[in-house]
């Protein structure tokens, strides 16, 4: 499985979001190299199709591919993983948005709320 996080170096939460990253894997278990890709202009976002900071991919795969509207070198903002509350945003994905990506990547699901 192979998992990018692409950030702008400007981008205060992209350790926040690579922690979060971090954290998901080490739960299942599962030992993978995180590319830590950074994004420093505009011609870089446009090659990459990086619709701003912090962008985790798994197998090239946006985890939320409903909120990569645009290319840019702007700031993303990640809703509720559930969808429960759209209105409310955080500027990195949370635990339960990476592990559903994770577990669509790998193919099963073990039940964690």
């Amino acid at each position: 499985m192979r998992v990018e996080l692409h950030y702008t170096e400007d981008d205060p939460s992209y350790m926040s979001a690579r922690q979060n990253l971090v954290e998901v894997l080490n739960e299942d278990a599962f030992e993978t190299t995180i590319q830590m890709i950074m994004v420093s202009s505009l011609a870089d976002a446009e090659l990459l199709n990086f619709p701003g900071s912090p962008t985790i991919r798994i197998d090239g795969e946006d985890i939320d591919p409903d909120g990569a509207a645009g290319i840019g070198l702007g700031r993303r903002d990640y809703g509720q993983a559930d969808g429960s509350n759209p209105q409310k945003t955080a500027p990195v994905p949370p635990k339960q948005m990476i592990r559903a990506a994770v577990e669509r990547a790998r193919g099963w699901k073990h039940g964690r709320p």
